[in-house]
């Protein structure tokens, strides 16, 4: 269908404040990066200078500047479904017109969507399908017309667990020989990362960590379920007094609400919300961590499990949606609406040795042949 050297487009719009997708699309591209059979171009906004030593072509874009005629015109383009580049302006489609096949981490539409190019994206998950009362009528309303023109005009759809990808089937009635499942390694610094003995010392400083910790990153959303996490963490106090918790990741809209149950519960000293960190310290935060626990009310594949694996820190989890697919026998899991059981799993890890070492060698067995050279093969089979 394409030219026999491909100049395959990577859509690196994320920044670090976008969670997981950051994560997903730095391991996206250094799988593709080795590919010598096509050329790639990443594209990142003007001041992203993450990819500056990176061995492929870096396009930086402005940020566009549209007025609300233009923002409404791309409206009617998306909902009639018309792939016409008319809010485009000439530098802009000049900045795209060589590229062959775009890639986008995410449900994103810019550019490839209207300016007509084929392209393959990531549908990470249907979540407002499940829990429609995190999102607002506006957010349900274009989540779901995003995914519905972007699932029509893909070449080929991207998803990372048989879970999401029945869900495409089911609320988009796209046929599965377009959806592949692909699961994302982590990115290569934490599969190959090298520690460093005296950084140890200055990343528990740099962030005053404490002694004993369990360890949860992610942003404040409602469905990452902080609030049973803290409920659940009064528990486990009573029997490991010892042990604190820390949050790190944005602060998002449930921050506030979080904070005050925390105040509520007197839980202050024991838990520590660090917010956004360095991303070169957060394998020392995994390394330093009794363990890491995942209670999110809907994930649909969670990079920080894999990350933990391949550090090797056990992990505790909630046994929804796509996680006990992505676990397997590697971690325990539990009911994430259900304190007691959350608590009791996080002391059964907290208080055996022998379970713990069993669950490392589990989550290091899990990910042995996750690495970038068989994600890239996966990959170019879907470009090629």
């Amino acid at each position: 269908m394409l030219k026999e050297k491909n100049i395959v487009g990577i859509l690196a719009f994320g920044d670090e404040m976008g969670g997981g997708i950051y994560q997903y699309t730095q391991s996206l591209i250094d799988a593709l990066k080795g590919d010598e059979s096509n050329k790639y171009v990443v594209f990142c906004n003007k001041n992203d200078n993450r990819f500056d030593t990176l061995p492929l072509e870096v396009r930086k874009v402005n940020k566009r500047n549209r007025n609300l005629q233009k923002k409404m015109l791309e409206y009617f383009l998306i909902i009639f479904n018309i792939r016409k580049p008319i809010t485009f302006t000439s530098n802009e489609l000049g900045t795209f017109e060589d590229i062959d096949l775009f890639i986008s981490p995410s449900i994103s539409l810019y550019p490839h969507f209207f300016i007509g190019k084929p392209f393959i994206f990531t549908l990470h998950d249907m979540q407002e399908r499940y829990y429609p009362q995190f999102f607002s009528k506006k957010e349900r309303f274009f989540r779901w017309l995003n995914a519905r023109v972007l699932c029509k005009e893909a070449i080929s759809i991207i998803c990372e667990s048989r879970f999401v990808k029945n869900d495409i089937i089911k609320f988009l009635g796209i046929s599965k020989d377009k959806i592949s499942i692909i699961e994302s390694p982590p990115p290569e610094e934490f599969l190959n990362f090298n520690f460093k003995v005296e950084k140890i010392g200055e990343v528990i400083r740099k962030y005053n960590l404490p002694d004993n910790f369990i360890f949860y990153p992610a942003q404040d959303w409602p469905h990452k379920n902080h609030l049973k996490l803290v409920e659940a963490f009064n528990i486990v106090k009573k029997t490991n007094p010892n042990v604190s918790l820390v949050f790190i990741g944005s602060q998002k809209e449930n921050f506030d609400v979080l904070m005050e149950k925390i105040n509520n519960l007197n839980l202050q000293e024991s838990i520590v919300h660090l917010g956004y960190i360095d991303y070169e310290d957060l394998p020392y935060l995994y390394k330093l961590s009794e363990m890491l626990v995942m209670p999110s009310l809907f994930e649909s594949v969670s990079i920080p499990i894999f990350e933990a694996f391949s550090i090797g820190t056990p992990v505790v989890c909630s046994n929804v949606v796509a996680l006990p697919e992505q676990v397997g026998d590697s971690a325990l899991v539990f009911n994430p609406i259900d304190i007691l059981d959350i608590s009791n799993k996080i002391i059964m890890l907290l208080e055996n040795e022998k379970l713990k070492n069993d669950l490392v060698k589990k989550g290091f067995e899990r990910i042995k042949n996750f690495n970038h050279e068989n994600y890239k093969t996966k990959l170019i089979q879907l470009i090629s």
